[in-house]
């Protein structure tokens, strides 16, 4: 209810002045489900269901909504899962590209933002199974990897 309540106290702010825009992040494949990390992925799923709702619900009271559907981003989170941004099979994007990519989908009022020209043609071209089973493949052997070595004296 979180993501509920947040956008729409943002959103009737921004509905009164008649212009704004609001970002969700979600994330690539959600919708498919991400193995060896289930709860955040249907939770990115709500997300991007609410998202595309509110994108039209909000657009004749001139506000923007999008989901910033991004795939592995250079963040601390890849450590998280045991990941090292040298060894993945795909180069993660950087910060910068997606929060740019992300603003301009923003911008042009798109409803979903999927940043990054390799990451949109996977989208567009891998079938789900494939992609669940890549990640749950680089999720599994991350998790193991770390839990590896923290469990190390």
């Amino acid at each position: 209810m979180a993501h509920l309540g947040i956008t729409h106290h943002f959103g009737a702010k921004l509905a009164k002045r008649g212009r704004g825009g609001l970002m969700l992040a979600g994330a690539m494949g959600a919708e498919n489900g991400v193995p060896c990390m289930a709860n955040d992925g249907a939770a990115k799923a709500y997300v991007h269901s609410l998202g595309e709702a509110l994108h039209y619900e909000f657009k004749p009271l001139g506000v923007y909504v999008t989901v910033l559907a991004a795939r592995f981003t250079n963040t601390a989170v890849l450590e998280k899962f045991g990941l090292d941004p040298k060894t993945m099979p795909m180069k993660p994007m950087s910060v910068e590209q997606c929060v740019s990519e992300g603003l301009s989908g923003l911008l042009k009022n798109r409803s979903r933002i999927v940043p990054g020209r390799l990451n949109r043609i996977m989208n567009a071209l891998v079938p789900a199974s494939l992609a669940r089973k890549t990640e749950a493949d680089m999720l599994g052997k991350g998790l193991a990897s770390k839990a590896a070595t923290t469990s190390r004296p």
